[in-house]
């Protein structure tokens, strides 16, 4: 059974609420709700290249743990940003977008990228914290040594797919 009919179905329903009726009529919401898009995702990708470098090995002598927490709460306030405005500027035109395979194609690809920094979050980052807490053997890779096979795989994977994100998103006007 295709999901296509069912999502075209949800699209539809969705873009007959009084809030995309809204969005859809109103002169500034939709570009309101573009700006907070793209500026989000300037945040976003730029925060996300930084530390996926830091992780790939460039910059050796910034430490880690004083990178990420300090860098962490702008990626994920950047994320809730283009997560909130994407949402609207989808329920705007949801009949005509529910089945665009860009759009598809770019909400599968966030997942494996919120799957990705999970991982990494909990493998080697953790592991990370335990080897500074002398818990876990090891060659710090904080300052100095490279980072473990782990921690670069993850950068390589999140640059790969985020840079995805951002052509799949360009693309759902053009599908």
């Amino acid at each position: 059974m295709s999901l296509l009919p069912l999502l075209a179905g949800l699209g539809e329903t969705v873009a007959a609420t009084p809030l995309s009726a809204a969005l859809r009529t109103s002169p500034w919401a939709y570009p309101l709700l573009e700006i907070v898009h793209l500026v989000g995702l300037g945040v976003l990708f730029g925060s996300i290249v930084v530390v996926d470098l830091r992780l790939a090995g460039v910059w050796r002598s910034l430490p880690v743990t004083t990178l990420l927490p300090g860098v962490l709460p702008l990626t994920v306030a950047a994320f809730l940003a283009m997560a909130a405005s994407g949402a609207l500027l989808l329920a705007a035109h949801a009949d005509e977008l529910a089945t665009n395979p860009a759009l598809l194609a770019k909400l599968a690809l966030i997942g494996i990228g919120l799957l990705n920094a999970a991982l990494f979050h909990a493998l080697p980052y953790r592991r990370l914290h335990r080897q500074l807490r002398g818990t876990d053997p090891g060659a710090g890779w904080n300052t100095g040594a490279a980072p473990p096979p782990g921690a670069r795989v993850a950068a390589a994977v999140s640059l790969a797919v985020w840079t995805l994100v951002i052509a799949a998103g360009r693309l759902i006007a053009y599908v």
